[in-house]
């Protein structure tokens, strides 16, 4: 392989062209794939003498364009495809159906190109159907494969005729083309190669009368024995080509993308308007304040109701955005890397000159947006956070959105599945339908689900409200003692009191027939959350855990057990106390005058929302401690409450990884960055495609 390599070319039948950008700059890309050593005005007379060679030279600054937008003709398209090969100046060439499509005089041109390049020396094949007369006699060697490819005829063209004409005990078999005109009619050949039997009534049947292996047995007999044998050479094929290093071709692929794109002005209008428009609708449509006379303020953040839903939409336009621009960028190139494979370029240079370029475009587009966005709803300090947000999840749309584009052949299935993609985004973020509301065979009252875990849109939502929330200029000053204080605060008035429920139910029903199982459940809670305290406040002991049992019960382990949950009220009580005063503290420190009072007034209404507080503190709920289990489970305050490992609750103001605990913005985005490499290991070994036909596979077998 490695002493062919570069000797063969071969040009598609369709087009491989880069429509966006001109005659020269397609082959002079395309020629810093294939020369490594050659600088670039080497490169460009390279290119400017192949121009020249096939007539395109006055055409080189014209756009591509498109088949259905033609700047230039087909016949040019062809030539340039050509040209594409050529520039590598293989010895042997490959050529499929260069005429298809063409006029009879843009036909003619082509065929003379590659007569010439017969004539100096260069082996072409050519794949062709219904040549003309003129162009059926150009051919040096006719060589005709029938059904189940067997050779039936190698030899001169214009011979082919009377070869065929000859065995079918034709008339004027000796007549090769007409005696008048002198147009071979290159069609009776396969006339006769498909002539058909036919029945009584002169009607032909399907049935040939020479089937391809007979044909094969008579060429055989009388064509292959008069071919002599090619005389066998020592002599090493010229090869001029030179593939550059990987590094090389992927400042080649990112250039070549970038020019296609910027010559593409509708392409630089949607997507790099898209983003700002859709971030000046939103936030101006969200930017809710009270219409009635007595508002004399008009607009204050901290009062925008609709803020919480503004940052949700804000993910889903990242996600939205990111899937639909990157949706066909490798199916468009599809036929490009065929030929790019067949030239041994690296596919990990083109994937990552893909990736960089809608990471740029992304990186843009996000930028715009959170700039118009946050302007209009007046959300100050956060620009980096939500920049970086909603680039991540752009990003990682980006690559879902590719391995779509290398997983399928259709624009128009490419562009229907988008909205199965996004739609699970939506309803599984937790936003939307909270995820304790979910279907209880889905649904984790202590967690978020294992649906909820794979969306994206979940970590992005969550990273970017709990980040708003906890880091904005205001409550970063108060947050630390409001998480004591509302841990403090639920110990003593939901937790506390839920056990001495238990035990009061115990002390009632233990001797009671037909409660010993509700004895034993209160009981089993008990053990549960004693054992839990103990190990979190081991300061105040309790030595009757073993015997909170149905069979073991008594009025004195009862009494103990109350007197132990006194002394935890009392302790919770001190502590509750004790943060309560610190933030009184803190608050009428930052209140100490009235220009003090006036700027806390002031940063509060700049820097927090009532709205997302009441999201992020569960405010609503009405089950503020929930029963399940055998343990109780905290639904109040979620953004005070450390969670005990890794799979945590919903907007979780850490998140414990590996023994230690960490921000939530940075865990969850470095989470989305980790499925982003994932898909990219994905799209790099094509495993959606693979799996799409595997899939395809097993329900074949399955139909038959």
């Amino acid at each position: 392989q490695d002493k062919i390599e570069g000797v063969i070319g071969y040009v598609s039948q369709d087009d491989l062209l880069i429509e966006e950008l001109t005659v020269f700059q397609n082959l002079f890309y395309n020629a810093k794939l294939c020369f490594a050593t050659l600088n670039d005005a080497e490169i460009t007379k390279r290119v400017n003498d192949v121009l020249n060679s096939i007539g395109l030279f006055e055409a080189k600054d014209l756009k591509v364009g498109s088949p259905m937008e033609k700047t230039i003709s087909g016949g040019q398209r062809k030539r340039l495809n050509i040209a594409l090969e050529l520039i590598r100046e293989p010895a042997v060439l490959f050529v499929d159906e260069p005429t298809s499509g063409l006029s009879s005089r843009d036909s003619e041109n082509i065929m003379d190109l590659l007569k010439e390049l017969a004539l100096k020396g260069k082996l072409v094949f050519v794949v062709i159907h219904q040549p003309s007369s003129d162009i059926y006699k150009m051919f040096d060697n006719l060589l005709i494969l029938d059904t189940g490819g067997y050779p039936i005829y190698n030899g001169n063209p214009v011979d082919a005729v009377v070869y065929f004409k000859e065995l079918a005990n034709h008339v004027n078999s000796d007549e090769s083309e007409c005696i008048s005109c002198g147009n071979v009619n290159s069609e009776q050949i396969f006339d006769i190669i498909e002539g058909r039997v036919v029945d009584e009534y002169g009607e032909p049947t399907p049935n040939r009368k020479v089937n391809p292996i007979e044909w094969y047995n008579l060429y055989k007999k009388l064509v292959a024995q008069s071919i002599s044998d090619f005389d066998k050479t020592n002599e090493t094929l010229k090869i001029i080509s030179n593939i550059p290093n990987k590094w090389k071709q992927f400042k080649v692929f990112i250039t070549r993308d970038v020019l296609s794109k910027l010559t593409n002005t509708q392409y630089l209008l949607i997507n790099f308007l898209e983003a700002p428009f859709l971030a000046f609708i939103l936030s101006y449509l969200m930017r809710y304040f009270s219409s009635d006379t007595s508002n004399e303020v008009g607009y204050i953040f901290r009062e925008n109701e609709n803020f919480p839903a503004f940052l949700f939409m804000s993910v889903i336009v990242a996600l939205f955005i990111g899937l639909t621009v990157s949706a066909e960028e490798i199916f468009r190139d599809q036929k490009i890397r065929k030929r790019e494979k067949f030239l041994n370029l690296s596919k990990g240079g083109y994937l990552a000159s893909k990736i960089s370029v809608m990471f740029i475009i992304s990186a843009i587009q996000m930028l715009s947006f959170v700039i118009i966005g946050n302007l209009i709803l007046e959300i100050k300090g956060m620009y980096l956070s939500y920049w970086i947000v909603l680039f991540t999840t752009s990003c990682f749309a980006n690559m879902l959105g590719l391995n779509i584009s290398a997983s399928f052949n259709s624009a128009v299935t490419i562009y229907i599945l988008i909205p199965f993609l996004v739609i699970p985004q939506l309803l599984l973020s937790g936003v939307m339908v909270k995820f304790d509301k979910l279907n209880p065979t889905i649904t984790v009252q202590e967690n978020v689900p294992i649906v909820g875990e794979i969306m994206t849109s979940r970590w992005a939502y969550e990273a970017i409200a709990v980040r708003q929330f906890k880091d904005n200029e205001f409550e970063k000053k108060f947050f630390k003692i409001n998480k004591s204080f509302k841990k403090f605060d639920f110990r003593k008035n939901y937790w506390l009191p839920k056990l001495t429920a238990k035990i009061s139910s115990v002390q009632n029903n233990f001797n009671v027939e037909g409660k010993t199982e509700l004895v034993e459940e209160n009981l089993a809670l008990l053990r549960t959350e004693i054992e839990k305290e103990l190990k979190r406040n081991p300061n105040i002991k309790f030595t009757n855990l073993d015997q909170l049992f149905s069979d073991k019960i008594n009025n004195e382990v009862i009494n103990n057990t109350k007197f132990y949950l006194t002394e935890l009220n009392s302790f919770y009580l001190k502590k509750y106390k004790k943060a309560y005063n610190d933030k009184d503290a803190l608050t009428t420190a930052l209140n100490k005058d009235a220009a003090a009072k006036e700027k806390f007034i002031e940063m509060k209404n700049n820097y927090t929302n009532d709205a997302l507080s009441d999201y992020v503190t569960n405010k609503n709920v009405l089950s503020r401690v929930l029963e399940l289990d055998g343990h109780l489970i905290q639904k109040i305050d979620p953004i005070y409450l450390t969670p005990n490992g890794f799979r945590a609750h919903f907007y979780a103001p850490v998140k414990k990884v590996f023994g230690s605990y960490y921000d939530t913005f940075s865990v969850n985005i470095t989470i989305i960055w980790l499925m982003s490499i994932f898909l990219a290991i994905s799209l790099y070994f094509d495993l959606l495609r693979k799996g799409l036909e595997s899939i395809g596979k097993l329900f074949e077998k399955k139909k038959y």
